[in-house]
């Protein structure tokens, strides 16, 4: 039986905005500026010359923010053509970018192509028989010591539903148990896979109080909101409890 989620990716422009994705794309003088938590935490480790592809970059958001930064060696792929459209009118010619489902490309691509390959929000629109082979293509084509960075809805949420399923395309679900249990079938090594936490970053200008102010009770709701999901569990007496608890997961995994 054909995946349905092919015919609705031909037309998914619209279920992608109305995830919110446009207020969160602001631009890189702003992002700098206010310090808000677009680029990786951990980008800072990557020299700029590193060879970096964004595997299901959809509008090309997070390849312009790495381009303005001064990372040029850069390579995206995108299946839905709207999306794809999009990046290309967006990004500089001498980003890479190809139109194409993430399998077929990594099929072609060499051993030890890529120092760093980010896979934000795709795995969960991998049907599951594929998953294990998808993350060893990946190790593949990462050079030794390169980074592979995941992002998935995290199921340990307390809202999770809303987000695993408010897209028809989400097929698999993760939480911090399963998603290293994947890399590792994938052949990664448990003990290179890091957990990235995010709690809202400070901003200190007496220019702008207002928005230090608010930045500063986000940072309280964050501490908040994992203070919740742990009393919840301990009063189910969960075991073993979860770590994690923002709504989405993030590793940062390393060949």
């Amino acid at each position: 039986m054909d995946d349905p989620s092919h015919e609705l990716f031909k037309n998914y422009e619209n279920q992608y905005r109305a995830g919110g994705t446009d207020q969160a794309h602001v631009s890189f003088e702003t992002v700098q500026a206010y310090h808000l938590d677009r680029l990786p935490r951990w980008i800072d480790r990557i020299p700029l010359q590193a060879r970096i592809l964004d595997a299901g970059c959809a509008t090309g958001y997070l390849l312009g923010l790495l381009y303005a930064k001064g990372y040029h060696n850069l390579a995206g792929v995108e299946l839905s053509e709207q999306l794809f459209q999009i990046a290309r009118n967006a990004l500089p010619e001498s980003i890479d970018l190809l139109n194409a489902d993430v399998r077929e490309f990594l099929a072609g691509a060499p051993d030890a192509d890529f120092d760093v390959i980010v896979f934000h929000h795709v795995l969960e629109h991998i049907p599951r028989e594929h998953t294990v082979a998808l993350l060893r293509e990946f190790r593949r084509v990462l050079k030794p010591g390169g980074f592979l960075n995941i992002k998935v809805p995290n199921a340990s949420f307390l809202l999770a539903g809303y987000h695993l399923f408010g897209d028809f395309t989400h097929v698999v679900h993760f939480n911090e148990r399963s998603l290293p249990q994947v890399l590792e079938a994938a052949g990664f090594n448990r003990e290179n896979i890091e957990f990235i936490l995010k709690p809202p970053l400070l901003f200190w200008s007496w220019r702008d109080p207002m928005r230090m102010v608010l930045r500063l009770l986000n940072r309280l709701r964050w501490h908040l909101h994992g203070t919740l999901h742990w009393a919840l569990c301990q009063m189910m007496d969960l075991h073993p409890r979860p770590k994690y608890f923002e709504w989405e997961l993030e590793v940062l995994v390393r060949r």
